[in-house]
């Protein structure tokens, strides 16, 4: 064999390692920006569910606090007439002295 087809042979093997490590790193590479994304990916789910859980309990919160002035309402209403009889019973006393 001549130095040129053994010059070409040996180049030719050195692109095919080449390229067969090249390919062997780009796939770990991928796996490892798989593994990567999908870390994020259930750090984000996780956040987003703990989110909805206090948007739900916020939510509820927000129910109890209507039930609460809706009672109170009808308190107050209650406690007002009783002020309005007490006026008219006090009005009342201050006339007949």
């Amino acid at each position: 064999m001549n130095t040129q087809w053994i010059a070409l042979i040996i180049s030719l093997l050195g692109f095919l390692a080449s390229v067969y490590y090249s390919n062997k790193n780009s796939k770990k590479t991928d796996i490892d920006d798989a593994v990567k994304r999908a870390e994020l990916n259930t750090k984000i789910s996780t956040k987003l569910d703990n989110i909805a859980s206090d948007v739900r309990e916020t939510s509820k919160n927000v129910d109890r606090l209507r039930e609460e002035i809706v009672e109170h309402g009808s308190r107050i209403t209650a406690v007002e007439q009783s002020v309005k009889s007490a006026h008219h019973r006090i009005d009342k006393l201050e006339k007949s002295e």
